[in-house]
């Protein structure tokens, strides 16, 4: 008797006594590549957390907890109070006040931690007030080139009125000297 063989899409032949259940092969290598995965995964590490300081936004410094009840130390809080300075959504900047405590904290304490993150904000801040000083005097040259841009279209367009004028007087000129050359032919 023929045995009859199917075809599947996958060109996978069974008989038809078999089912269409995972083969003992085709099992041993599902369990070989699941293990695989598996080793492969464990052996991946998972990014590092971000620091709680950091991220978008303005970066807050923690204060130090050297104790249950124990003040933070002040050059943190004036660290934190100088960036509190420089603004939030709801509150505008006010970069002299920032710079003030930034520069109270570089003199008051030399050997912080935090100086040199306050002298960092403090060149920032200065930075800062130049390019708005810049933006100022290039608005306030645009706003000059605008004016003169106006004027001089004025002046371009009573140019061109007083073109189109020139050239009907020259226009009126040739016909009256045709017409005096007629008169002289006539009279001759």
């Amino acid at each position: 008797m023929r045995k009859f063989f199917f075809r599947r899409k996958d060109n996978m032949t069974f008989n038809r006594d078999q089912s269409r259940s995972c083969l003992p092969d085709n099992l041993a290598r599902l369990v070989v590549t699941g293990l695989l995965i598996f080793l492969v995964g464990a052996c991946a590490s998972s990014p590092a957390a971000p620091d709680k300081g950091t991220g978008p936004g303005i970066a807050v410094v923690p204060a130090e907890k050297t104790g249950l009840f124990t003040n933070p130390p002040a050059d943190a809080v004036m660290l934190n109070d100088g960036v509190s300075w420089l603004g939030l959504t709801d509150k505008p900047a006010d970069y002299a006040k920032a710079r003030e405590t930034f520069a109270a904290l570089t003199k008051d304490y030399p050997k912080s931690r935090w100086r040199p993150l306050a002298e960092t904000f403090i060149r920032m801040i200065d930075a800062i007030q130049s390019l708005h000083v810049k933006s100022l005097s290039v608005q306030e040259k645009a706003g000059k080139l605008q004016q003169d841009n106006e004027r001089l279209i004025a002046g371009c367009a009573s140019l061109k009125q007083e073109n189109e004028q020139l050239k009907k007087d020259m226009e009126l000129l040739k016909k009256l000297e045709v017409q005096l050359d007629k008169r002289d032919k006539m009279l001759r």
